[in-house]
């Protein structure tokens, strides 16, 4: 294969693909600016352009992989309509002369977008969500993401954190003791809950009620005490608010831990790290699937079926995807199943299109 016609296609692909990428990034920000323009009356621009700038670099690496399928079909069909591809055919070239070139530039975007993913969204995604709560009063899923209640199950303990906190220092805490038998036995309400040493951990002040077999409870306050919370170490409540999506690879992965020695749930966690690697790439599977669908033999160049094409295997990509989230939160399927499974399935499907085609191109045997 010619280099030269190599660097040719995949400059082509390249430049479709920013054209691309250029275009649905500004339909999406133009629809959500004309969908949410009620908030923005009144409001200071510079808040709304800080707010937009952080929104268009987030939406960019999310609707990448669209603009990756978009960009390989419609290369196909200037090469078809500039007669370029009837040229390569001529000369006995196959189809792996357009495949190859154009995969490695979306190869090397899923890298690019594996990093922009990590340096960039990981900053640009919480700004987002605290200028729509703080600028906009747009809350959405704000609460949820960014509450600082949380409750963390120990070995014989609930313990339950109602307003910000770091690792080593906790506040407005309560402490449930169990016993054997789930029932609570004792329960502390502190202002200020501070790491000692090991499990040992200091509440002050305190005001401790006792559950007693007769029915009573009675109350006594502490200036200060000393609580041993078995199964706790300096590190057990450093657990960070915010959207797994969000988060850099090294804080999935370290929450991961944390939330898991304490009893809270992960499975959203686990699916965005595996996501982190996943998605992108599911670009680079959907653009071999248009590639294949645009390969066809008898396919005209037209580039508003290659449109069409793209914008339906983009539609069934996000299905994918978004169904795959609704088994994982429902605890249905594992998270890695959920994020590679398109992949497999688009790569599949890409397989047998061009294996059935170089089937029917190839000679048949006279007799």
């Amino acid at each position: 294969m010619s280099w030269t016609l190599a660097r040719s296609i995949a400059r082509l692909y390249l430049t479709l693909f920013v054209a691309m990428l250029g275009a649905v990034l500004l339909v999406f920000l133009v629809g959500d600016f004309a969908d949410r323009l009620s908030a923005y009356l009144e409001r200071p621009l510079a808040d709304v352009a800080t707010l937009y700038w952080n929104k268009a670099l987030v939406a960019l690496h999310q609707l990448a992989p669209a603009a990756m399928l978009l960009a390989a079909g419609a290369t196909m069909s200037t090469l078809r309509q500039r007669g370029e591809w009837t040229a390569m055919r001529s000369l006995g070239l196959s189809r792996w002369v357009v495949v190859m070139p154009i995969g490695a530039v979306t190869l090397a975007a899923a890298l690019v977008l594996i990093g922009f993913d990590e340096l960039v969204v990981s900053r640009a995604g919480p700004t987002v969500d605290r200028l729509m709560a703080e600028k906009f009063n747009r809350w959405g899923d704000f609460r949820f993401f960014y509450a600082p209640r949380q409750w963390f199950r120990l070995d014989d303990a609930l313990v339950y954190v109602r307003s910000g906190s770091t690792a080593t220092e906790l506040h407005d805490v309560t402490v449930f003791e169990l016993d054997r038998d789930f029932r609570v036995t004792r329960r502390w309400d502190t202002a200020t809950l501070t790491h000692l040493e090991g499990s040992r951990w200091v509440a002050t002040p305190a005001t401790e009620r006792r559950f007693l077999p007769s029915g009573q409870s009675p109350v006594t306050p502490h200036e200060h005490v000393t609580l041993t919370l078995a199964g706790s170490s300096r590190d057990t409540f450093l657990v960070r608010i915010g959207r797994p999506e969000f988060m850099k690879t090294s804080e999935l992965r370290e929450q991961l831990q944390v939330r898991a020695r304490v009893g809270l749930p992960v499975e959203r966690l686990v699916l965005a790290l595996h996501n982190r690697f996943a998605y992108p790439v599911t670009g680079f599977a959907a653009t071999m699937l248009a590639l294949a669908l645009a390969l066809r033999e008898r396919r005209r160049g037209h580039l508003t079926l290659a449109l069409v094409e793209g914008i339906v295997v983009t539609m069934t990509l996000f299905g994918l995807l978004l169904v795959g989230k609704a088994l994982v939160l429902g605890e249905h399927v594992p998270a890695f199943a959920a994020a590679w499974a398109p992949i497999v399935v688009l790569l599949a499907i890409s397989g047998v299109m061009w294996w059935a085609a170089e089937g029917q191109r190839r000679p048949r045997r006279s007799p």
